[in-house]
């Protein structure tokens, strides 16, 4: 086995999610038209993302959707092969979740009940996920690694049948991408995970979602010039971000932690009520937010084994039935949004 890295890293009822007619307010118009940089780096600096442009709300010019929607949803489904084995010199995390007890540390060599639920995620969760977004009408995102198209090629014809768009997620859900890991290392990596992913599919992948959330300084670089047009690991914001510098084409889709399932759940230990409490609340502050600043952007961020459970599944279909109902919501793609900030 390998040397551990570490990897970068209001209350409302269920069913309370509320439209509303108006747009952003003028009174904050003009400090909105003011877009420049806030916070200058110096130069001794170490900036771990270097191509994020530093304008905020409400000092930037507000997202307009079309049809005058006030929140782009964005579902994005997880579908990781998990490594028992992971080969010499790559880099895993020092923490996986999922299995029995509470312990969280990388699991060693055949701990079964804890390496077979991510299995499960392949097997049954988001099969049953797919189901559920399809019967309310959201598009969804699937994000399949190199490993799992490899090993299980069913895994890549079925995704490749029923989503919405493909995603590339790395190698494997515990190899990873981190900090020290050499540039040419690196960009074979992503290369191979991209086709890899695109040969077992028959479709092309613009997005990347890096297992763990994990990224060198320069793999936004890495991802513009092998032509990816999006990425979601950054909760850096509440609407796409396009990024500058060598990312230049790049953009930033945001997934927050809070409204994943694997994060919130486990990470967090919310109940999966408290857990359908807070995407609902998410909504509807989002909502009534874009009467200031702007159209908003949610990206839902939900794995195979988590929510794809029996146990959790009517939280996944209650939330989207009331998404997809929503007057004031874009149902798109991580994908397509990329494409709505970078034509704004």
């Amino acid at each position: 086995m390998n040397t551990a890295a570490t990897t970068s890293t209001s209350t409302a009822s269920a069913g309370s999610l509320t439209g509303s007619s108006s747009g952003p307010s003028s009174a904050s118009g003009a400090l909105r038209g003011a877009v420049g940089k806030l916070v200058l780096d110096p130069p001794d600096a170490t900036v771990f993302a270097p191509d994020l442009p530093h304008a905020f709300d409400t000092h930037r010019r507000p997202w307009i959707l079309p049809g005058g929607k006030k929140l782009a949803v964005s579902l994005l489904l997880h579908a990781p092969a998990y490594l028992d084995d992971v080969p010499d010199g790559a880099l895993k995390p020092q923490a996986m979740q999922g299995g029995v007890g509470r312990e969280a540390g990388e699991p060693r060599h055949g701990q079964v009940a804890r390496l077979s639920q991510w299995d499960f995620g392949l097997t049954v969760g988001i099969w049953r996920l797919l189901d559920i977004a399809g019967e309310c009408g959201v598009p969804v995102a699937v994000a399949l690694d190199a490993e799992g198209v490899q090993r299980m090629p069913g895994l890549a014809g079925g995704v490749a049948a029923r989503a919405d768009e493909v995603v590339v997620r790395g190698r494997a859900a515990n190899v990873i991408v981190a900090t020290g890991m050499d540039e040419d290392v690196e960009r074979a990596y992503v290369a191979e995970a991209r086709r890899a992913v695109e040969q077992a599919t028959g479709r092309t992948a613009r997005g990347w979602f890096g297992p763990e959330r994990g990224q060198s300084a320069r793999t936004t670089a890495l991802l513009a010039e092998q032509g990816f047009t999006w990425f979601g690991d950054w909760p850096v914001d509440e609407r796409p971000v396009v990024l500058e510098g060598a990312s230049r084409g790049l953009v930033a889709v945001p997934h927050p932690l809070e409204c994943e399932d694997l994060f919130s759940l486990y990470t967090r230990g919310l109940g999966f009520g408290d857990f359908e409490r807070v995407l609902d609340a998410t909504v509807d502050q989002l909502v009534a937010d874009a009467d200031v600043v702007g159209a908003r952007h949610l990206g839902l961020s939900w794995f195979g084994w988590v929510l794809g459970q029996a146990c959790f599944a009517d939280v996944a279909e209650r939330f989207l039935r009331r998404v997809a109902a929503h007057p004031d919501v874009l149902l798109a793609t991580p994908g397509d949004v990329a494409a709505l900030a970078a034509a704004s």
